[in-house]
């Protein structure tokens, strides 16, 4: 065989191998800008109570602001955050206080006193309580900057629009979509009925409604983890049904990976140079004080870490005056700003246990209601 035909051969096997990929990835791509999932899951949980998100599941913002405007007639307090405090569902808030979970994925502190402004500015009337998380472990309270413009009206949420040519087969011949197809063609070939999944997944906008382990239903609008009950609950919170709980076994593992010098944690606290951004702090005690003087109540935590790694890493070489540093500065604020901080990260003082995280600072429901409770005993009732 020539060196031409053994090219042309090679060449002709690729495509044949690459055609019926690039074909389905860009099918599924058409299907995602053909329907507006974000307004339909959101109207389906609106109407269902159901669990469910839109796609991407890494930038959840048009789908929280959507559910926002439909709670907002029935809550009087707001959750912030990032997915830290995903898990924060409304019934570990006491009697009285009707929650909506709007933390989002990856969602910065400077993003989050963004989202409060607004809040703050456009509906003082209706949110009574506002949860604000310091997320030092994620380096978040060490990251200023000027306030984002921020602007959570409905009408803001942009419908979708179809890739440009190029970027869409960039991103159907991307390894990820690669891989995320052949996991769909598995669901498919293992589905009671092939041809309707199939059709769910690359013409429609959603699978078919079902039942999860606990009896609530569910509907799935990405492609991704179908059929788990992943997503999120109508207050807002987050299933976190793809993730397991981390085992007994394997907890010590986990807490002296995340107490290491080379963990996020250790790295984050690293990277702050003695303690929280001026700036950023400067920002929230203008939303600080922008809530009292309409009447509501901030209340700002540090979000539960794994049982013992605050005090590991507190008691570390590599970190430890650089986190005493940092409680030492928002501690320090807080009593001049005359704001409730909470200190969570040392989750054991709450009664959590290694099994209610799904990594060392991702809490599940379980550990979120016994900090809750605690916080309002210790408060005696309601802000």
């Amino acid at each position: 065989m020539s060196p031409r035909a053994y090219t042309t051969w090679i060449v002709t096997g690729c495509l044949a191998l690459l055609a019926p990929v690039l074909a389905l990835n860009l099918l599924l791509l058409a299907n995602d800008s053909r329907h507006d999932k974000n307004r339909l899951a959101s109207r389906w949980q609106q109407e269902s109570g159901g669990v469910t998100y839109a796609p991407p599941i890494n930038n959840n913002r048009a789908f929280k602001t959507l559910r926002l405007h439909d709670q907002l007639n029935d809550i009087n307090a707001l959750a912030f955050g990032s997915s830290t405090v995903m898990s924060l569902t409304a019934d570990a808030w006491p009697s009285g206080i009707r929650a909506y979970n709007f933390a989002q994925s990856g969602n910065s502190l400077l993003s989050v006193l963004g989202e409060a402004d607004y809040v703050l500015t456009h509906w003082p009337d209706r949110i009574r309580v506002m949860l604000i998380p310091l997320d030092w472990a994620l380096g978040f309270t060490y990251h200023g900057g000027a306030l984002p413009p921020t602007d959570l009206a409905a009408e803001q949420v942009p419908p979708p629009a179809p890739l440009p040519v190029v970027t869409a087969l960039r991103e159907a011949l991307s390894l990820p979509r690669i891989q995320e197809l052949g996991a769909i063609l598995r669901d498919i070939a293992r589905a009671d009925d092939p041809r309707a999944s199939a059709r769910q997944f690359f013409l429609e906008p959603a699978s078919a409604s079902y039942r999860c382990s606990d009896g609530q239903l569910a509907r799935d609008y990405s492609t991704v983890h179908r059929g788990l009950c992943n997503g999120f609950r109508a207050d807002g919170s987050a299933t976190f049904a793809d993730q397991k709980r981390i085992g007994a076994a394997e907890a010590p593992a986990v807490i002296a990976r995340a107490a290491s010098a080379s963990s996020q944690y250790a790295q984050a606290l690293a990277r702050a140079q003695g303690g929280p951004d001026a700036q950023l702090l400067q920002h929230l005690g203008g939303i600080v004080a922008k809530a009292r003087s309409r009447g509501v109540e901030v209340l700002l935590f540090m979000p539960p870490l794994i049982p013992e790694l605050d005090a590991r890493l507190a008691a570390s070489a590599h970190s430890g005056d650089r986190l005493r540093q940092t409680k030492a500065v928002l501690w320090q604020w807080a009593q001049q700003q005359q704001v409730t901080l909470i200190d969570g990260g040392p989750a054991e003082r709450y009664g959590c246990l290694p099994t209610e995280f799904i990594d060392a600072h991702h809490a599940l429901p379980d550990c979120y209601r016994k900090f809750m409770k605690q916080v309002f005993a210790d408060r005696k009732g309601l802000p």
